[in-house]
């Protein structure tokens, strides 16, 4: 993030903070309101799958359930149905996507095949 990102992003924390709520017009909030909830979506997606992670963690990058099940070879349907069973540790539900934990599927890849 650059220094004039890491500004404008302040900025608006602090115009946000300063808004006059009790004369604002119902409307111009609602519309707020749903701006506001979409990116605090897009900004939890965004930390969830990406490598901003604390130093000492081992970052991992999530796959899409079509890798998923190319390198199972388990179908799609399978994948999900496991999944929202809550059989599958490496499965990750972000909102209403579910992604999958690459290190947690080789490790319970290497398990399958040990055992």
């Amino acid at each position: 993030m650059t220094e004039q990102q890491a500004g404008q992003i302040a900025a608006l924390a602090s115009a946000l903070g300063q808004l006059d709520l009790e004369h604002a017009p119902l409307g111009a909030l609602a519309a707020l309101l749903t701006a506001c909830a979409s990116t605090v979506i897009r900004i939890a997606v965004w930390l969830a799958t990406t490598a901003a992670v604390a130093p000492e963690a081992h970052a991992t990058r999530m796959l899409k359930i079509g890798e998923v099940a190319a390198r199972t070879g388990m179908s799609r349907g399978w994948l999900y149905r496991e999944a929202r069973a809550g059989r599958l540790p490496f499965a990750r539900r972000l909102g209403r996507r579910l992604a999958f934990d690459e290190a947690g599927l080789q490790r319970w890849l290497d398990r399958r095949r040990v055992g």
